[in-house]
């Protein structure tokens, strides 16, 4: 490990002049950032490996950057608390899908904190585990009207509307409340969606009823599907009236679509035009975009040295005007409290800014990495493989620019990266790993980023036979 920790990538301290050159050519960003990208690959003491200047501590009464919304009536932190992944005991699982105990003291030491700095949307759902209870454990004991609620009908095997309706029940006394402020769809992402799991059923005729009745504020739906998907969704809005929609938006998806997933700026137009308040998802794409290599790391440093990579993902999409909030998944105090710094004060990226993010975004895409976003939705698998995680292994090369390529010509690095892969992947357990996919397709239509999960399990069990 010390010797795969040491040559970790090619755009570190050992790259050469010419593959610093190369990355400028595909940026198109010039002499502008030359220097950032040719000291990241001279190691020393530079702004790629210097970790990023803070801002200011976030004093007691320092509060988050809020955004009034005239279609909703409320103000709402532009900063919002995923609640998918909290923090879980020691010992007791690992994380949202594996069936860990959360850990409510911390739970409740991070609403506190959030609450204290301006956070007052809270996002959770059925389907992430004990979520919802410890949220409504954490929430209730601040006073109902100083903290939104945003959760969601997670009927995804389909159902009738007996189960729809306990579900929404179960969802209200879990969060002990008997109102939601902002109730979505979760996952209504194409007509079939629609028709199968919400109209035909009468599902969104209940939802329209409670809505009503006060029992839900503000009617919405989380989204991941193509244009065409988004335009029927939205052709629906005479009939619903959304108050508000969530994508997947980050600086990667702004401009490509993802699978079957359609770009984040297509998403975000069409939505706006109507005066609908967007609601972010996935800014960080799973994390992905805090663990950046060091080259993009200087790169950032140089325009903003007091933003850390994950900092300068949060403000891409704060930046946009009609976005309502932006979601982090914070699992433990140390995201949450530099999340809270991001936003205290918060000021706008320029247009530079943004090219910049771009420039990293069209080199990143145009590596072959799959893209998971470590979800998990797609667990658990019946024949044991850990699908993110062989994913991760994967992803995590690409990203470094180092996947080695055995029907490629072997340079100097091939060796050190065969190792660095081999050595990542060997340390899944035996019976997590990809050559134990059965092809079984259960998990392909619960991935919301449409991977074709076992066509890639089985490009990971390949390439490591080859190697």
């Amino acid at each position: 490990m010390a010797e795969e920790n040491k040559n970790e990538s090619l755009l570190n301290k050992e790259c050469s002049r010419r593959t610093a050159l190369k990355i400028m050519a595909a940026t198109g960003a010039g002499a502008l950032l030359s220097g950032s990208i040719l000291s990241s690959c001279k190691g020393g003491n530079n702004a790629a490996s210097a970790a990023p200047l803070p801002k200011s501590p976030v004093g007691d009464n320092d509060k988050i950057t809020s955004r009034h919304w005239d279609s909703t009536g409320d103000t709402v932190g532009l900063l919002g608390l995923g609640c998918m992944r909290f923090p879980q005991k020691p010992g007791q699982g690992g994380g949202f899908g594996r069936g860990g105990a959360i850990d409510q003291d911390q739970v409740n030491a991070m609403v506190d904190y959030a609450i204290k700095h301006g956070v007052n949307y809270f996002d959770t759902a059925p389907a992430y585990g004990g979520s919802e209870e410890a949220t409504g454990i954490a929430l209730s004991r601040y006073p109902r009207e100083s903290y939104y609620i945003a959760t969601k009908m997670s009927n995804f095997q389909g159902g009738n509307l007996q189960s729809a309706k306990q579900m929404f029940e179960t969802s209200l006394s879990r969060l002990k409340t008997d109102y939601v402020d902002y109730f979505l769809l979760h996952g209504a992402s194409s007509k079939r969606d629609m028709d199968s799991r919400f109209v035909n059923n009468g599902v969104i005729d209940y939802l329209m009823e409670q809505k009503k009745a006060g029992h839900i504020r503000h009617l919405g739906f989380s989204f991941h599907g193509s244009r065409s998907d988004m335009d029927y969704m939205l052709s629906l809005h005479k009939q619903y009236h959304w108050d508000f929609i969530q994508i997947q938006m980050n600086y990667v998806d702004w401009d490509a679509e993802s699978n079957r997933n359609a770009d984040a700026h297509y998403l975000y137009d069409q939505i706006t035009k109507l005066n609908i308040p967007v609601v972010v998802m996935e800014p960080v794409r799973g994390g992905a975009l805090a663990n950046v290599n060091d080259t993009f790391r200087g790169m950032m440093a140089e325009a903003h040295p007091e933003l850390s990579p994950a900092g300068m993902a949060l403000s891409f999409v704060g930046t946009f005007p009609g976005v309502m909030c932006v979601l982090s998944g914070m699992s433990n105090m140390e995201q949450l409290t530099e999340n809270v710094g991001t936003f205290v004060d918060f000021r706008p990226l320029s247009d530079k800014d943004q090219e910049l993010l771009l420039k990293i975004a069209q080199i990143q895409r145009d590596n072959s990495a799959i893209g998971c976003t470590g979800c998990r939705y797609c667990m658990p698998c019946a024949f044991g493989v850990d699908i993110p995680g062989n994913f991760s292994v994967y992803d995590k090369c690409a990203n470094e620019y180092s996947l080695p390529n055995p029907a490629g010509p072997h340079d100097k690095d091939y060796s050190k990266n065969r190792r660095a892969f081999l050595n990542r992947y060997n340390a899944l357990d035996e019976k997590a790993r990809a050559e134990n996919c059965a092809n079984c397709q259960a998990c392909v239509s619960k991935c919301p980023q449409h991977i074709n999960i076992p066509a890639q399990l089985d490009k990971i069990r390949k390439l490591v036979k080859e190697l």
